[in-house]
């Protein structure tokens, strides 16, 4: 962390194609293929709310700076699929059972037809549940889950996002709860990103960075790290510094999802956090434009939405690779504060 933090990797996609013919032997990568892409809109007042009744003459969409021709917009009523990732390192027994509680507040509040699957994380990321849309399974499945003590933060998104999702048509999400720290994956924030994009899901963080900060300030490697940042950098507060980039680069990468990310201050707001995210999954809005400009295999392309109406904050999906290549995993540089 010592190092300047590299840029995020690139926007997020979310395209099909349709009818794309087949490329003779020996012609370039280049193609030109008709897209209908579907980009997910939320607009929100100077309160936070989310502004209903949205009107289609409202929005104007660009790709790659070229204003695109709005084929269709509504409220997206299609199911959706999401991955809840939950963080359960380092974690006592009491916090567990409101992690458990806020993780079948949020199974509970999906509509009818929406499925669910579930990754945890602590010493390790693996699959606690696979798809269903049976609540007697989740709360099942959570049972099961057991504290520990490292965290393998980014490899938990990286499987929701290359492995869970891989398969997965309609409308996907990730939902990630966390402390931001990672020191014990073998994916790197790059991957994880980049897995994330490549989903097309919506990414949701709850971020716990609130609750564990004073915590954290008061370790004894933290205390020692700290000085020595000072010594070298002259900054006040190595903590702040540290938290503060983690919530910048993960929030943007959420926004850029078309998704947001949450900053709780307990566990009862973390309940009513995913209540939130389930009601909006419910209820958001979408546009679709056919794009017909020239492509080539895993490039990336900008998507640009404008509301006209004064509002206070819009959320979309900002792009999308046609044709995707999965990510290679690179072994990462651990965290030297938190190992």
């Amino acid at each position: 962390m010592l190092r300047p933090l590299l840029g995020l990797v690139l926007c997020v996609l979310f395209s099909a194609a349709y009818g794309q013919e087949p490329r003779p032997q020996g012609v370039p990568s280049f193609s030109v293929s008709v897209d209908l892409i579907k980009v997910p809109i939320s607009v929100f007042d100077d309160r936070g709310t989310m502004v209903r009744d949205l009107n289609r003459e409202d929005f104007v969409v660009y790709e790659d700076g070229v204003r695109q021709e709005v084929r269709s917009f509504g409220v997206d009523r299609n199911p959706v699929a999401a991955v809840l990732v939950l963080d359960t390192s380092a974690t006592v027994e009491k916090e567990l059972r409101r992690i458990k509680e806020a993780a079948a507040t949020f199974a509970g509040a999906l509509s009818p037809g929406d499925r669910i699957s579930i990754v945890v994380f602590s010493d390790e990321a693996e699959v606690l549940l696979d798809w269903t849309s049976e609540m007697g399974r989740v709360r099942k499945a959570l049972k099961k889950v057991d504290p520990g003590w490292r965290t393998a933060l980014y490899d938990a998104m990286y499987i929701a996002a290359a492995e869970q999702l891989s398969n997965v048509e309609g409308r996907r999400a990730v939902v990630l709860l966390t402390d931001m720290l990672n020191n014990q994956s073998s994916a790197g924030f790059e991957d994880a990103s980049l897995a994330v994009v490549q989903s097309q899901a919506a990414l949701y963080v709850v971020s716990k960075t609130v609750m564990v900060r004073e915590a954290a300030r008061n370790q004894r490697r933290v205390v020692m790290l700290t000085g020595i940042y000072r010594r070298l950098f002259g900054e006040s507060d190595y903590i702040d510094q540290f938290f503060n980039r983690r919530e910048a680069e993960m929030t943007d990468l959420a926004e850029k999802t078309g998704g947001r990310c949450f900053f709780p201050i307990d566990y009862d707001q973390i309940r009513s956090m995913y209540a939130e995210v389930a009601r909006e999954l419910g209820s958001k809005y979408y546009l679709t434009y056919i794009s017909n400009q020239q492509k080539q295999p895993n490039s990336y392309h900008r998507i640009t939405v404008e509301y006209l109406p004064p509002h206070s904050k819009l959320i979309y999906r900002k792009g999308y690779y046609h044709q995707p290549r999965r990510p290679v995993l690179r072994i990462p540089v651990r965290d030297p504060l938190f190992r």
